[in-house]
């Protein structure tokens, strides 16, 4: 495998998957990596062992995870929850925090909102 000193940090991620051993271990991201395997279901008890061993150098982490992880293609990270509507309307609104307009989501009624949508309104298109 080419030097990856100065390459993406994934490209270890890369490495590990698809068991292509890259010797030259200088600029590994132990950080960056437990982070990845901590977003599988089949590698985050893995990724738990290594944040437990975080003292470990770098080797002997790249060594865990290459081989305890089985080969295979582990692409991008879990979908983040949806925004539900309105919450940046309440935000601005009542000037609360996030936290405070999704609890105020929670109360208020549809029509309530509806009023709070037709103040907004500054007409034009």
């Amino acid at each position: 495998m080419r030097n990856m000193a100065k390459s993406n940090p994934f490209d270890w991620i890369k490495s590990i998957n698809e068991k292509k051993y890259n010797y030259d271990l200088s600029g590994y991201n132990p950080f960056l990596t437990n982070r990845c395997f901590a977003m599988h279901m089949d590698t985050i008890m893995l990724s738990e062992e290594m944040n437990q061993a975080h003292k470990l150098g770098p080797e002997l982490q790249y060594d865990f995870y290459y081989y305890s992880v089985r080969k295979g293609k582990r692409f991008g990270f879990p979908p983040k929850p949806e925004e539900p509507r309105y919450v940046e309307l309440i935000q601005e609104h009542y000037g609360y925090s996030r936290e405070k307009a999704l609890q105020a989501l929670q109360l208020l009624t549809q029509d309530q909102i509806l009023d709070i949508i037709k103040t907004k309104d500054t007409g034009g298109r």
